[in-house]
């Protein structure tokens, strides 16, 4: 497929359709409700091939499980007028907080320190707490150093989802 100038692509958070998830996602649904989701979640592999797409997904089951447009399992897609997808996509959820370094810059550890203020607030919806680290390989040494005391501690119901591009540039710790 040729790309050109003119080729528009939509971005993993506005994605409303997931194709080729659909075990993985059953996987994860079954996991969170026998209470065994691990707080903290490693998607690695090539940039492009849907983990920022899944995560959001999964992200919007979770938090949109009571609301009159939920998540749709069936279809695997997400009902724009979804009030989870709606604050999703606005950057207003109050129980979502993400780190976004697209650009290939570092992920600073102010923003570090923004994650931990929000770890410490109380959740205003549910309970449930999700944190999303994209372009992960691009945390430097002092922010990863700070992220890993909140996923070692992590708060209960607080969910982190980590997607990796790049596995020879993710730090060790």
């Amino acid at each position: 497929m040729k790309v050109n100038e003119s080729t528009e692509f939509l971005k993993p958070i506005s994605q409303t359709n997931l194709y080729g998830y659909d075990e993985y996602f059953d996987f994860f649904q079954k996991l969170y409700d026998k209470n065994k989701l691990p707080n903290s979640l490693l998607l690695s592999g090539q940039k492009g091939i849907g983990k920022s797409t899944f995560a959001y997904h999964f992200i919007n089951f979770l938090l949109s499980k009571d609301e009159k447009f939920p998540y749709d399992k069936k279809d695997f897609s997400i009902n724009t007028n979804n009030s989870t997808y709606k604050l999703i996509i606005s950057g207003t959820h109050t129980n979502l907080f993400v780190l976004d370094s697209s650009k290939d810059e570092n992920i600073k550890i102010e923003q570090i320190r923004g994650l931990l203020l929000f770890l410490n607030k109380s959740s205003y919806y549910k309970g449930v707490k999700i944190i999303l680290i994209d372009n992960a390989e691009n945390l430097n040494i002092n922010s990863s150093n700070a992220l890993l005391k909140a996923i070692e501690e992590p708060n209960e119901n607080t969910y982190f989802f980590i997607i990796n591009n790049n596995s020879k540039k993710i730090l060790n710790t």
